[in-house]
């Protein structure tokens, strides 16, 4: 894949533009007075890609710099640790899938075909319902297991090495911590979705100085990081033989997981986990104490109704999103081997009930079917198909969402002269709004519009911890129920008629 020695926050804020001098990166580099000269001109393309608010925090810049100068900020931005090792290769820039990535040439790369920015759900030849035969993993995972029963079976068959997952973070329980996992215990250590910001391809640096088989488990931005750096390291395309993306409708920022904390008051001290999620589809999150036992993390003092998880994580999307994802338009991680996530669609059959723990997959890739027979045949896993039909709708409603409202915003911020990222020629030729789509990306819009005032999102998360915010969750719940309701009984009466093709 070819791209110009510029970024596309470059071409718009050219070289000799002046800098900010208040981006987190830029703070980072700490130039000594009047030598501005001497700064490396990556670093100085590095940070207009930073404080330009295209940087996703992947974590790419930091896994592929050859010399250590890289290291990351207590928010996850690439930060200068040492300057004096910069070579000036100009990796760091190159390798951003915020900045820049030629998505229908990859596409074309990857799938022998061209990549349609319309259709949501990517290029798939095999859609399925899955779950891990593991009992035990099968509870205790966020659905069905299925990402973790994929990567204990190769590592256990050899296939692989190890895989690139997200642990719990021991200083900060509720953040993730990229590891390369090597052993059964520590893929399983690493169940349950992490929602905050992780740097999962800082990991690349681990993968480089040490040779073998990995496994690549990542949203879609970290997936984009990998193939830019594969394309400029042919060793990690050589040792990272699968990719796994997770569906994503967008990271959160750790501020709001810092006023969640806070909430929690003494209940913190000592406490050995935060979980994002108990029980099955869409689950609670809850604090695993120091003796053991379990509190919910929100409105632990309520009996009854509580909210799930996605009911929150629904607010705190609204409120957290960071800029670069509000212009992402991958939701389901179209260019990855296999991309995985929740049901959210009508059960298929009667049999089928998504609270027993049920994964939802998208085989992309040649690569991908291959992995995924191996894993079935080795009886890991039990596999259900799904029609096309069925998984276009299973989270449609999401990934319309996020494709629709970052076209909108890329040309926004075009018109505005703000930097936005490079998508190849897609980037020139968006898909335009008809009547009903712009109306419903309008609405979503307004929904997100604390995501563009920072200073006022605080207080607003703060109510919704609060007895207010509980009616408001109360009665959301009660709509989204209904909702659900009228789905599948609809669902269920045109099988009855039609079939399920």
């Amino acid at each position: 894949m070819s791209r110009n020695t510029k970024s596309s926050a470059l071409r718009i804020l050219p070289e000799e533009a002046p800098l900010r001098d208040d981006g987190p990166f830029l703070d980072s580099m700490q130039w000594p007075p009047g030598q501005s000269a001497e700064q490396p001109r990556a670093l100085r393309g590095l940070a207009r890609i930073v404080d330009g608010g295209l940087c996703h925090r992947c974590g790419s810049c930091v896994g592929i710099c050859p010399t250590g100068v890289l290291s990351r900020d207590e928010h996850d931005y690439p930060m200068v640790k040492n300057l004096s090792a910069c070579t000036d290769c100009d990796l760091c820039v190159k390798v951003c899938p915020g900045d820049e990535l030629n998505y229908e040439q990859l596409h074309q790369d990857l799938f022998k075909s061209e990549g349609q920015l319309k259709e949501t759900h990517g290029h798939f030849s095999e859609a399925l319902l899955a779950h891990s035969n593991n009992q035990q993993l099968r509870e205790s995972s966020t659905s069905g297991g299925l990402v973790t029963a994929i990567l204990v079976e190769l590592l256990e068959s050899g296939k692989i090495d190890g895989a690139v997952v997200i642990a719990a973070d021991q200083e900060k329980i509720w953040k993730g911590k990229p590891i390369l996992a090597r052993s059964k215990a520590e893929l399983i250590a690493a169940t349950k979705s992490k929602y905050a910001i992780s740097p999962t391809n800082v990991i690349f640096h681990d993968i480089l100085s040490t040779p073998g088989k990995y496994a690549l488990v990542g949203l879609p931005c970290q997936i984009h990081g990998f193939h830019k750096a594969a394309a400029l390291d042919p060793r990690l395309k050589e040792r990272v033989v699968l990719t796994v993306g997770l569906f994503c409708h967008a990271a959160i920022e750790h501020e709001a997981f810092e006023i969640i904390w806070d909430s929690l008051g003494d209940h913190t001290v000592g406490a050995r986990r935060f979980v994002s999620r108990i029980g099955k589809h869409p689950g609670a999150p809850h604090l695993e104490l120091a003796d053991g036992s379990l509190r919910p993390v929100y409105f632990p003092e309520k009996q009854g109704f509580r909210p799930t998880s996605m009911e929150m994580i629904n607010v705190l999307y609204r409120l957290y999103t960071p800029k670069r994802c509000l212009t992402c338009f991958d939701a389901l991680s179209d260019l990855a081997d296999i991309s995985v996530g929740d049901p959210w669609m009508s059960p298929p059959n009667d049999q089928t009930d998504f609270k027993d723990g049920w994964s939802f997959a998208l085989v992309r890739s040649e690569n991908g079917q291959r992995y995924m027979q191996q894993v079935t045949s080795a009886g890991a896993i039990t596999v259900q198909s799904l029609t096309r039909r069925e998984a276009l709708l299973c989270n449609n409603h999401m990934a319309e969402e996020k494709r629709w409202r970052a076209f909108r915003i890329i040309e926004t911020h075009r018109r505005q002269g703000k930097p936005i990222p490079a998508y190849g020629d897609a980037t020139r030729s968006l898909p335009r709004h008809n009547g009903i789509q712009f109306i419903r990306t309008e609405i979503n819009m307004l929904t997100h519009a604390l995501c563009f005032i920072p200073v006022l999102r605080g207080r607003v998360l703060r109510f919704f911890l609060g007895n207010g915010g509980y009616i408001v969750l109360w009665l959301n719940n009660k709509r989204r129920r209904f909702k659900v309701w009228f789905r599948d009984n609809t669902e269920k009466v045109r099988r009855k008629i039609w079939g399920r093709e």
